[in-house]
């Protein structure tokens, strides 16, 4: 919708950041950082008097009008938040046309047009609802959510306006939808809008379409707050092999002893975070997972697995932490922690193998996986077991 160019007005040209709006917030604030720039909270869409040059273009009607009516105040960060609200919305036209023939000069003016429309620009508290006239009884039943799927906006306003069309998602997961006699309690599916968080409940009692369902308010957050209280923590445990990189010198005659190297744990730990990818500082390793099918039980119960260095007795080594909503199954814990190997020997082990750590005493590469056979990734108190009787054996 809208070009964002920032560079400094003397320095080279690695220091340029171009982009188009709207995009991940948290990717925007971690792309703007890593180049020395403010965060866009604080970034003003007018950069006069600043050490950089802020450059906003677009090549549509909506991105213009929204450029047109833009002041000095206004920010980046709102910028982009008012370009993701926008191109969620199903009904562009009538957008378009509202801002084109208003006579707002901000982008809080914009959002005013719309705060009864979206409640991301409304003071007030606003939920999407249904009010009976003259209820006699509020009546609820139980419903226990078995799976919850999140949508984009689009996909939710298709299932929303025609709830008896036979549906995809809910014909893949019709089995897990069925009333319970014996205890009252209907077993459910969530589908939730993931980008504005209203969301639907869901029994079709076998049928294809949403045979029984109700709308729910910031079904999201509901979810979510659910999931924070009900997360397990995982933490699988390796060893690693930290080397000294000297160029020309065989790599097994570089390894650092371990122990001499705890003391680095902190310095380590802010490498790793520095060097993984924006994109990866929520979930970890579970950004690149790909699920194996609609029930795969690691996606839908794996929030995050990130990769960091623990000194354990005595010696650095790597911990895996991962964020489980209830437990795993054996077989998923099997294909988890086999994911996580290939990640680390692979994927994005390797590649923060290939990058190089200075320390007072030179560069140093970091590999969290060895072809030893003795390497292994295991849960933390089996580790913690093998580690033990390994030291009471060399006493």
């Amino acid at each position: 919708m809208i070009d964002f160019t920032i560079h400094h007005k003397k320095e080279p040209l690695n220091k340029v950041l171009a982009v188009e709006l709207p995009m991940n917030a948290d990717n925007l604030s971690d792309l703007l950082q890593e180049l020395g720039y403010e965060p866009p909270e604080k970034l003003k869409v007018n950069s006069k008097g600043k050490p950089y040059v802020i450059e906003l273009n677009s090549d549509t009607n909506m991105g213009f009008a929204i450029l047109e009516r833009l002041c000095d105040n206004d920010t980046i960060a709102e910028l982009n938040n008012l370009c993701t609200v926008i191109c969620k919305c199903s009904d562009q036209d009538y957008i378009y046309q509202t801002i084109y023939n208003s006579d707002v000069r901000c982008i809080n003016g914009i959002k005013k047009l719309f705060a009864d429309r979206f409640m991301e620009f409304s003071d007030k508290l606003v939920l999407n609802t249904s009010l009976e006239r003259k209820p006699t009884e509020l009546a609820v039943k139980g419903c226990i959510i078995e799976k919850a799927i999140p949508v984009s906006h689009r996909k939710f306003e298709a299932i929303t306006k025609y709830p008896l069309r036979d549906e995809p998602l809910i014909a893949e997961n019709k089995n897990i939808m069925y009333f319970d006699s014996k205890y009252n309690m209907y077993h459910c599916l969530l589908i939730y809008d993931k980008d504005f968080g209203d969301g639907i409940v869901v029994n079709s009692e076998g049928s294809n379409y949403a045979r029984y369902a109700q709308y729910v308010p910031q079904a999201k957050v509901i979810y979510e707050q659910h999931r924070s209280t009900h997360i397990n923590e995982l933490r699988l445990c390796c060893p690693i092999e930290i080397y000294q990189h000297i160029y020309d010198y065989p790599r097994d005659n570089c390894i650092l002893d371990n122990a001499d190297m705890a003391g680095y744990a902190d310095d380590i730990n802010a490498f790793i975070y520095e060097n993984d990818l924006p994109a990866e500082h929520e979930r970890g390793l579970m950004h690149w997972y790909h699920p194996e099918g609609p029930d795969d039980e690691i996606a839908e119960k794996v929030y995050s697995a990130h990769c960091t260095v623990e000194v354990i007795n005595g010696e650095l080594t790597g911990v895996i932490t991962a964020k489980i909503m209830g437990e795993l199954s054996d077989e998923s814990m099997e294909r988890f922690t086999d994911y996580c190997i290939g990640q680390l020997s692979d994927g994005w082990g390797e590649s923060l193998e290939q990058k190089y750590m200075k320390t007072e005493n030179g560069e140093i590469n970091i590999s969290f996986w060895s072809d030893d056979d003795s390497w292994a990734l295991v849960p933390e108190d089996e580790y913690l077991s093998a580690n033990t009787q390994d030291m009471e054996m060399s006493m």
